[in-house]
């Protein structure tokens, strides 16, 4: 016990396993292929998307069809020697539709409405309480697990509308996961990285007609950046570029870049563009956050750095719009 609360620096390079990653998006976009061109992949199949492709499967006869196929495809790569570099669940908002079925048949006796003072599955949430608890466990359990074994995650989700509470505004919509509530709060927290995955879009609206989304190019993207539209994010130690374009060679490409260092680059570079005033204000802000700079030369890549990735990107915005 005394060596691991030591407060002694581990000498030791800590080993980072791979990010656990979940995506977002319509269908048709890419989900499935993404998954396929990851290293060495095997998927967990809830649906028929990834039967156009030559990735092994499992089951190897189809869907899952229960709860229960869903572990014991997880089990089976925990338990038995394999060569799999990734595993992807294709989808998690149908795997959940299953644990759901499997809660209400074992706890709540098959009874999904109650009746006549009997409890079921939709009675007062209690349904939906308990799935999340499982999937937790399942999260936490069986795919940390995989995850400690150096092999990548990847759940794959249809895009649904979750409702955002705001104690300082308006309540709002975002992007997220197509799950209900109490799980979509489970999977959020337990993923390092969420990516929405879509086109540019545009709104467009004539006369006596409702508005309308249009693509705008054919370009597909895989967006990170925190934003109130969609519930996205990359965890400290996963940190990646506010978009990248939507194929897993890019994705890998990115996550093997240290994020930090490329917006420092960015901001030196927003520096020489900007006005002496604009500088001098940067100066100063770096300064109220106890940064030792007195001129512009004083400001180097160690220095901004130093700042931290979420600090940098504001500075980086601020200075955007100087230029």
């Amino acid at each position: 016990m005394g060596n691991r609360f030591s407060l002694k620096p581990d000498k030791k390079k800590k080993i980072k396993p791979p990010p656990r990653l979940m995506i977002i998006g319509d269908p048709g976009i890419g989900k499935t292929t993404f998954a396929a061109n990851a290293e060495n992949p095997v998927i967990i199949a809830t649906e028929s998307g990834s039967i156009g492709t030559s990735v092994h499967t499992l089951p190897r006869d189809g869907t899952c069809k229960t709860w229960g196929d869903v572990v014991d495809a997880v089990d089976v790569l925990l338990n038995e020697e394999h060569s799999y570099k990734t595993v992807a669940i294709d989808t998690l908002d149908n795997a959940v539709g299953l644990l759901e079925k499997h809660v209400c048949e074992v706890d709540f006796g098959g009874v999904m409405n109650a009746s006549r003072g009997k409890e079921g599955f939709n009675s007062f949430g209690k349904g939906n309480a308990v799935v999340a608890q499982r999937l937790k466990e399942f999260l936490h359990g069986k795919l940390d697990a995989l995850q400690m074994k150096g092999i990548r995650v990847i759940l794959l989700s249809h895009t649904g509308a979750a409702k955002v509470s705001n104690s300082l505004a308006q309540d709002f919509t975002a992007c997220a996961a197509s799950l209900p509530k109490q799980s979509l709060a489970v999977v959020n927290a337990w993923c390092d990285q969420i990516g929405h995955a879509c086109s540019d879009i545009r709104v467009i609206q004539r006369d006596g007609e409702k508005a309308k989304a249009q693509s705008v190019g054919s370009e597909r993207w895989l967006v990170f950046e925190p934003e109130p539209s969609r519930l996205v994010k990359s965890r400290i130690g996963y940190e990646m570029p506010s978009k990248v374009p939507f194929s897993f060679g890019n994705y890998a490409e990115a996550l093997s870049e240290d994020i930090t260092t490329v917006e420092a680059t960015k901001c030196l570079g927003l520096l020489a563009e900007v006005s002496e005033d604009t500088v001098d204000a940067a100066i100063k802000s770096l300064k109220k956050q106890g940064v030792s700079v007195g001129i512009v030369d004083d400001i180097n890549e160690g220095v901004l750095t130093g700042l931290g990735l979420e600090k940098l990107k504001q500075l980086n915005n601020w200075l955007t719009t100087k230029i």
